[in-house]
């Protein structure tokens, strides 16, 4: 190449180095949202009947607007700065009435499970809260040969 070639080049990478800039922000913003969408809509099977209805049709209301805006733009690749704004706004609405239906569900569950939490330690899990009876460890020294 010369060096008009170059140049040129160089020049025409500068001018449209916004536009790609913004083409990604875009696609970003809708594979983040998509990605929301996935992961919430998988949540909420998981969990099945343990979410109180209410909370549960708030949270249902801005994964189906979410979904709605995704679908939307699936095949824009070139999108606005208001539809970057829009699927990032309704997927910031979603994530937060997700994290609160999810933090009450923890709550609760961690409430029913009471002070025990899981197993504790014993004699079945390596623990010694039965002393060595029945135990057949022998400690001993050794030499690597």
């Amino acid at each position: 190449m010369s060096d008009a070639d170059i140049d040129k080049a160089v020049r025409e990478a500068a001018a449209f180095e916004a536009q790609d800039k913004k083409r990604k922000e875009g696609v970003d913003a809708k594979n983040e949202a998509d990605s929301m969408v996935f992961q919430v809509e998988n949540a909420l099977k998981d969990a099945g009947d343990k979410l109180d209805s209410s909370d549960k049709a708030a949270v249902e209301s801005d994964l189906t607007a979410l979904k709605a805006l995704v679908e939307k733009h699936r095949n824009n690749s070139n999108l606005s700065d208001a539809d970057v704004a829009e699927l990032k706004s309704a997927k910031e609405k979603l994530m937060n009435s997700a994290q609160k239906l999810f933090a009450k569900m923890y709550e609760q569950t961690q409430a029913q499970q009471g002070p025990q939490g899981g197993p504790q330690p014993g004699p079945q899990y390596g623990g010694n809260a039965g002393g060595n009876a029945g135990d057949d460890v022998v400690d001993a020294d050794y030499t690597e040969v």
